[in-house]
């Protein structure tokens, strides 16, 4: 049992803390909102990969439990896909339930639809409320991702779960503004009265520091993994632009374990081995590689899930004042681009108007006061301490005068069966 004095939070999270998204996205928020007087739970899935670096394990469990906080880590399933994720909703369900009844739990923030599960099924077994941080529009992401069929019953029933989710959750939260309107719809239909409130992905502004611009070469870089949604053979068609038009510049991708596909695609676009640089780092060296770029860039397969988006190395990049080449219909990207004048938008495909943004990017990257103004946005829009803040104050609206009095929870009723669940 947690001593830390106050409430008792179960956060979960189907991204392993080891994960790169669980360093950046999910561990920083519960050490700011441990802070606060909560006293939290950590419950995530861990690659096994992950999981038997051994050092890794071990300094993760020693800094969550120098922050106060309880982890309990499970293993992560990847196949076979749908019977996986039920195994381990209903793995994850059983541990939610021995956590709430070893420490009557006050709230449960669910990040993401498969943890919604696990917190919508505890709250109608015990009447815990939840918190539902979206993190995107799911079922439309498997579709877009070629996972699942649009007219498939898997697309069906996630879209069935969504507007339970949306009824049901005390509080519900998006990454981007421009998901608000689509979400008013949505929770209209579903006859939600939660509060929608917009938290970007953010970014810890005391590790992501302003780094001066670098000297020599003009240096274009990509950091992150390529994954399903990264259009790798436009962003490698941008960067063959650049070297075009740009004499002496490189390009460089910052990737883990896709080597391999990075030297495919520079090999389909003429790219010449000597300008390009392909690598990896751990997640403590990010700032370290953002630093070394002279801009950064990702382009995005756009889509209607994307709308709901807000990516990590965004706000990573401006925090260190480099500016960024992105795509529209991509959340709120271009958006803050444009206003702000922090970075360049193209469009995906047309390649004819690649060598206008990459000398574009260049003459933003070189012009006095870029740096500054793109920190500046980093601050303003992605902090993570006001992330933190904001999350903390919809605990304070969502547990009221209940914050104090976790064991005054009563049951709603029992949760519909999951095979296999607290087994």
């Amino acid at each position: 049992m947690n001593s830390t004095p106050g409430p008792a939070v179960l956060f979960v999270s189907y991204d392993g803390a080891l994960d790169p998204l669980g360093h950046s996205q999910v561990v920083p928020y519960v050490e700011g909102l441990a802070r606060f007087g909560y006293r939290f739970y950590l419950l995530t899935f861990e690659k096994r990969w992950r999981w038997h670096d051994e050092p890794a394990r071990a300094a993760m469990a020693e800094r969550l439990e120098r922050s106060g906080i309880t982890w309990h880590p499970l293993p992560y399933h990847k196949r076979p896909p749908v019977a996986a994720t039920a195994r381990d909703i209903a793995v994850g369900l059983g541990a939610a339930g021995r956590i709430h009844a070893d420490d009557p739990l006050a709230l449960v923030h669910a990040r993401s639809y498969p943890s919604a599960l696990i917190a919508q099924r505890l709250g109608r077994a015990t009447g815990v409320p939840f918190l539902f941080d979206m993190r995107g529009f799911y079922p439309e992401e498997r579709v877009e991702g070629g996972l699942w069929n649009a007219h498939g019953p898997l697309f069906q029933v996630a879209k069935r779960l969504e507007r339970d989710f949306l009824r049901e959750a005390a509080g519900v939260v998006t990454l981007t503004e421009a998901s608000v309107p689509i979400l008013h719809e949505a929770m209209d239909a579903a006859g939600s009265h939660a509060p929608l409130v917009v938290i970007p992905t953010a970014t810890d502004l005391d590790r992501f520091r302003l780094r001066p611009p670098p000297e020599g070469p003009f240096r274009l870089t990509y950091v992150g993994s390529i994954g399903t949604w990264y259009l790798l053979d436009e962003m490698m068609a941008l960067g063959a632009a650049l070297l075009r038009s740009v004499p002496d510049s490189r390009l460089e991708f910052v990737v883990n374990g896709e080597e391999g596909a990075v030297h495919a695609s520079a090999d389909r676009m003429g790219i010449p081995a000597e300008r390009l640089e392909v690598g990896g780092v751990p997640h403590d060296r990010v700032p370290e590689a953002l630093a070394r770029a002279s801009a950064t860039f990702f382009l995005i397969r756009p889509g209607g899930s994307k709308i709901a988006s807000a990516a990590t190395k965004f706000g990573e990049s401006l925090a260190v004042g480099r500016p960024v080449v992105s795509n529209a219909a991509v959340g709120d990207t271009a958006k803050v681009i444009t206003e702000d004048r922090v970075g360049v938008v193209v469009e995906p495909g047309a390649r004819e108007t690649y060598e206008q943004a990459a000398r574009a990017v260049v003459q933003l990257a070189r012009s006095p006061g870029t740096a500054e103004r793109c920190r500046a946005t980093a601050e303003r829009r992605y902090a993570l301490s006001a992330a933190v803040a904001r999350y903390a104050e919809m605990y304070g609206e969502i547990l009221g005068d209940a914050a104090t009095r976790p064991n005054t929870i009563h049951p709603a009723g029992p949760a519909p069966s999951m095979p296999g669940a607290g087994r």
